[in-house]
């Protein structure tokens, strides 16, 4: 149970717990957003805006990981074959 000496840990705890008590305390609120003037003024609930946001940022955060990675194999995979071709020696 070391953790809880850890500053890391009390820090972490305490954003989370603002982040909730941010979230529950605005959960019931709508917003209007004004997408043409005096057209269309849809009302949201800020439950959907954040369950939207926290969608989004999941699927954003997989699609450059998976790019990210994908990205790094193909580099990693020409550079070990470029290290290995080098006939050049170094006294």
């Amino acid at each position: 149970m070391k953790f809880w000496k850890w500053p890391k840990f009390w820090i972490g705890l305490v954003i989370i717990l603002w982040l909730v008590y941010v979230i529950s305390a605005n959960l019931d609120q709508s917003v209007t957003i004004f997408i043409v003037p005096f057209l269309v003024q849809p009302i949201v609930r800020v439950s959907a805006i954040v369950a939207g946001s926290i969608i989004t940022g999941c699927i954003l955060t997989l699609l450059v990981q998976f790019a990210w990675r994908r990205r790094a194999s193909k580099y990693a995979a020409a550079s070990v074959a470029a290290a290995g071709s080098s006939t050049s020696t170094v006294a």
